[in-house]
């Protein structure tokens, strides 16, 4: 994988995924698309990594969509970089935690959506400025937005397109945490090894959460029911019944 594009390293069962294109403020090149898209894919079946993080090196996030160079159709782009990696993003059974280090703007909000949880930097702040310059939000963006936040304050965001700062961001839920700019990322990923020390439920979880839009309460409460049914002859289940018969705390493998 192209160094320039992602740092990847490892903290124990922790997986560290980080934008690393400072100088451009971690924008979306076509390239770090496909690049990141794969790290997560690989993260996501390492069966000795239980937890992500994703951040940007340097001072941003990420400044969305790298615009530099030749325009290509925007929605050919769209369905086949961007739409794929957030698919890819909702989709995967380990738990990720966005460490949001500095500005995150355009796509990259929708990014930021896509992982479980937000801690972010008090110098943190969310931009969808997409009609600002002729276009609209994309990368499931109007999705997950509304759901974050509610309908008001996602159209405040996506009509205005008025940057929202981190203490802000608190108070609106599209966080859930803000730390001082130099731990974001220590916090990031001592949240992200509590998420490695639960059992594997934690990976069905948030796919029963993630998937409940899209359908009714009778047909999620099936996949609930299915669900309880496969992890109830798991092994992290038995080992908690062991654990609580011998008053320990369980040591899920």
């Amino acid at each position: 994988m192209p160094e320039e594009n992602l740092h990847l390293s490892e903290a124990g069962q922790v997986a560290l995924i980080a934008l690393n294109r400072p100088d451009r403020l971690n924008a979306l090149s076509h390239s770090l698309l496909v690049d990141l898209r794969r790290a997560l894919r690989d993260a996501d079946r390492d069966s000795g990594i239980r937890a992500i993080v994703l951040t940007g090196e340097g001072r941003a996030f990420s400044s969305g969509a790298d615009l530099r160079g030749e325009p290509r159709d925007a929605e050919e782009v769209v369905r086949t970089l961007y739409n794929p990696l957030t698919t890819e993003l909702l989709s995967l059974g380990t738990p990720v935690v966005a460490a949001v280090n500095g500005v995150a703007a355009g796509a990259a909000v929708s990014l930021a959506l896509a992982c479980d949880l937000r801690i972010a930097s008090e110098s943190a702040s969310f931009q969808l400025s997409f009609v600002k310059v002729g276009l609209v939000p994309d990368a499931g963006a109007t999705w997950l937005l509304p759901r974050a936040v509610g309908a008001g304050r996602a159209a405040e965001m996506a009509l205005l397109g008025r940057s929202v700062p981190a203490d802000e961001a608190l108070a609106w839920g599209l966080v859930n945490e803000v730390t001082p700019a130099d731990t974001v990322r220590e916090r990031a990923l001592a949240v992200a090894a509590d998420l490695a020390a639960l059992s594997r439920s934690v990976g069905t979880t948030r796919q029963l959460l993630n998937r409940s839009f899209d359908i009714g309460l009778g047909d999620q409460l099936d996949r609930e029911a299915s669900a309880q049914g496969r992890a109830q002859h798991g092994a992290d289940y038995l080992e908690a019944r062991r654990a609580f018969a011998e008053k320990r705390a369980p040591r899920f493998a």
